[in-house]
């Protein structure tokens, strides 16, 4: 499964936008072509109040999404978590 970064904080009304030129640019690099139901392995960057980097990291759904006019990233929330608890 692909990884991909994304930013958390650009959430729309059905999932994560990837429209961040981050994201892009790792779409362009990783020749990752999105389509509906494309699963990837999302992350994004995450560090305590001390520079302890612990990335937040959760597998996603790909979905054209009409409300966003974008593709987004759809996930459980339940599911996200540290990269530190993946098993």
């Amino acid at each position: 499964m692909e990884t991909l970064w994304v930013d958390f904080n650009n959430m729309g009304k059905e999932g994560v936008r990837l429209i961040c030129k981050g994201t892009i640019d790792e779409l362009n690099a990783k020749s990752i072509r999105l389509r509906d139901g494309l699963e990837l392995l999302i992350w994004d960057n995450d560090q305590d109040d001390f520079g302890n980097t612990d990335n937040l990291i959760v597998n996603a759904i790909v979905k054209y999404s009409e409300t966003d006019k974008c593709w987004v990233a759809q996930f459980n929330d339940a599911d996200l978590i540290h990269e530190s608890e993946r098993k």
